[in-house]
């Protein structure tokens, strides 16, 4: 069931903060260059540093990276749903400002609490740790609360046990870049 509210919000560029496998994470609209700037400032992020955008499905992210054979589709999969992102060629729909080296990240996380939210509202979403650049990651919803409130949406919920970010691993050479 689609979260009309949630995604209105989100369309129009809202923030929202939500629980992930390891802590609390801040999302928006991968289409919105607004939103994702609101992101760089509310963290002090360097603009330079990219983002993963999270799906609920392939479907959801298939927009965004050219057509895939069964095989390569079958390797996604061997890491999805799941801690891991692949960095994948973008395709020329991709925003500008989700690419780096002609390549865009892109998972499919498996914590439920997540999954429900980018089902929820039917579309992708940006997915960064809720935090100050360089500060620790926030893992509890008072955290968020005390920290965040006024600025992002945040969606009460317990965060997953995983204690380190998603591993990230280019899908065409297989170079991994964070383990």
């Amino acid at each position: 069931m689609i979260n009309h509210r949630l995604r209105r919000f989100i369309l129009r560029g809202g923030l929202v903060a939500y629980p992930t496998e390891s802590c609390y994470g801040l999302g928006c609209s991968p289409f919105l260059y607004k939103a994702i700037k609101r992101i760089n400032t509310l963290k002090n992020r360097a603009k330079n540093k990219n983002f993963i955008v999270i799906g609920n499905n392939f479907p959801q992210l298939s927009s965004l990276i050219n057509i895939m054979n069964a095989n390569e589709k079958k390797k996604l999969h061997t890491k999805w749903p799941g801690p891991h992102t692949w960095l994948i060629e973008a395709n020329i729909k991709s925003p500008k400002w989700l690419i780096s080296s002609n390549k865009i990240a892109l998972r499919i996380p498996s914590f439920r609490p997540s999954r429900i939210i980018i089902k929820e509202i039917n579309q992708p979403v940006i997915s960064t740790s809720l935090n100050k650049s360089g500060k620790r990651s926030i893992k509890t919803y008072r955290d968020a609360c005390r920290l965040f409130n006024g600025k992002v949406k945040i969606i009460n919920g317990r965060v997953g046990r995983n204690r380190k970010p998603s591993s990230i691993q280019d899908f065409s050479t297989g170079m991994i870049h964070r383990d």
